[in-house]
């Protein structure tokens, strides 16, 4: 087994600390500046903030922020006591904040004045909360709790003299996932999994200390994380702003010379600008499966790094190298091939290994300790799930080619089955979203009643693009030259907005529990044919 190296975040903080104190490191689109030096000190003086407080090694400490330089400050100033953030996204309330309050039996939580009125909506159903700290307003009542200002918390905190760096195995954050079937469970992130991850999300030996890498949260999602380390490890810039703004982003890619970035969405189907060639674009992380990154990249003359990534794991997958796109017959962009340091196999149900080119999960482990998750707080039971058989299970049905190319097919739970086919419902979606009427979509297998056996039906909910009009007979009239036979959906319903998780997934149960309405329309019923 290979030795994990003694990396952190903090640990890389400091050494620029030392050896380039004055140079600048985070920047906010307001135009504060700390340099390296400023960073840690400010940092020493928040984990000061945080003792004072009642926080100590080993304490989760929930935050409700947004990605801003106190968050990250606040970060590292848990890190350095030993402690543990445990962000929440900000569209938490009820049931998803009470539940992620109670697992991480946190004491102690950081809020925006404005999440404070959230707080005392579930009080009576806290089991743990002591006390809160309102990071940017006064200190005003909540429950029974005590309530702190931003101002008085940190008024006079000096940095403990007895601070260490943390270890490679210790955890640096707890994030949740989004729970579209069940409860959030709560991922626990090793430091040495950020290092892994950061380093496989691009080719960073190629990267330079002039570079700017951009970062517009959330805190509560692992990118977050990712950019600050990856800004250190190569002693550049870390610009923040507070949340994503789909309006700014192009704008402050050429105000603050951004070179190192993500895609945002709604920017790739943006025309092109007289001023793109201005940007000082580099080098981008793209969704690996979205082909609108290729010319998107072309267009700013950059280049482009695409792996597979979720939270519990650590970029395993990766392109071969700079654009090294791959594609297979359907058009299908592949995730990558396997990195080094890394297992992986696709399997059936059973966990046994299925030849190449035939679908199946994709399980993953490490040849180091602590470059994947640690388990789900208090939650063995998931915990023992997904590490079965000492791999890491991701739900994610995938297959490999004989190259060892690996191609994403669908999450488990989604995919389809219908008259021995195996649909991919994200592959339905691509050529549903792809009409320019429609916003969003979501395909989902339904039985047309009781006696239909294994196999399924699709079903494609949509949510149109605000003023446009579109029937579900013109939907699937536009898709028939388009779409493969088998893939193309029986059943079509509209609604107004998709039911979606904080994090903005579709909750596809919901869909799925819905069947078949009377609101839905049959595409057999109306007598519509596809011609083989």
């Amino acid at each position: 087994m290979a030795r994990t190296p003694d990396v952190s975040l903090i640990r890389t903080l400091t050494e620029r600390a030392d050896s380039t104190p004055d140079k600048a490191y985070v920047v906010d689109i307001e135009g504060r500046t700390l340099t390296y030096a400023e960073t840690v000190s400010a940092a020493q003086r928040w984990a000061g903030a945080w003792r004072r407080a009642g926080v100590s090694a080993g304490d989760h400490v929930v935050t409700m922020q947004y990605n801003t330089i106190e968050s990250l400050l606040g970060w590292l100033g848990l890190a350095w006591l030993g402690a543990v953030e445990a962000p929440v996204n900000t569209d938490y309330r009820s049931d998803l904040l009470a539940h992620a309050l109670n697992l991480t039996r946190a004491r102690v939580v950081l809020v925006l004045d404005r999440f404070l009125d959230r707080i005392a909506e579930v009080a009576d159903r806290l089991e743990h909360l002591r006390a809160i700290v309102v990071i940017d307003g006064p200190a005003r009542p909540c429950a029974d709790f005590e309530v702190t200002a931003g101002e008085a918390f940190l008024a006079g905190a000096e940095a403990p003299t007895d601070l260490e760096i943390p270890a490679p195995w210790d955890i640096m954050n707890v994030l949740f996932t989004s729970g579209t079937t069940g409860p959030s469970k709560a991922v626990r992130l090793p430091w040495a999994q950020m290092h892994a991850m950061v380093t496989g999300s691009f080719r960073i030996e190629d990267f330079g200390p002039d570079e700017v890498v951009y970062n517009a949260g959330p805190t509560y999602h692992v990118g977050a994380k990712v950019f600050p380390y990856l800004a250190a490890l190569c002693g550049g810039r870390h610009l923040m702003r507070p949340f994503i703004s789909r309006s700014a982003v192009a704008s402050e890619y050429l105000q603050f010379g951004v070179t190192v970035g993500g895609v945002v969405h709604d920017w790739l189907a943006e025309p092109e600008q007289p001023d793109d060639a201005q940007r000082p674009l580099k080098f981008l992380l793209t969704p690996y499966r979205d082909p609108a990154a290729e010319p998107f990249a072309r267009r700013f003359g950059c280049r482009r790094f695409g792996v597979f990534n979720m939270t519990e794991v650590s970029s395993p997958i990766q392109f071969r190298d700079w654009d090294a796109a791959v594609h297979d017959e359907a058009g299908r962009m592949s995730c990558g091939v396997l990195r080094e340091g890394y297992d992986a196999r696709i399997v059936d149900a059973h966990d046994q290994p299925v030849p190449d080119g035939q679908p199946g999960e994709l399980i993953v482990r490490a040849d180091r300790p602590w470059v994947m998750n640690a388990g789900y707080l208090n939650n063995p039971e998931a915990t023992a799930e997904a590490w079965r058989n000492g791999w890491f299970h991701t739900g994610d049905a995938m297959y490999r080619d004989a190259d060892g190319n690996f191609f994403f097919l669908d999450r488990i739970k989604d995919a389809i089955r219908r008259r021995g086919e195996n649909i991919s419902s994200f592959e339905v979606e691509a050529y549903v979203n792809a009409h320019p009427a429609v916003a969003l979509s979501a395909a989902v297998a339904v039985k047309k009643n009781e006696h239909a056996g294994a196999d399924e039906e699709i079903k494609i909910v949509v949510q149109r693009v605000a003023g446009q009009s579109l029937s579900a007979e013109d939907l699937i009239r536009w898709l028939i030259p388009r779409m493969p036979r088998f893939m193309t959906p029986r059943y079509v319903a509209f609604m107004d907005a998709l039911p979606l998780t904080p994090t903005q997934k579709v909750r596809k149960k919901v869909l799925r529990e819905a069947g078949l309405g009377p609101d839905v329309w049959d595409r057999e019923a109306a007598g519509i044919e596809i011609p083989r």
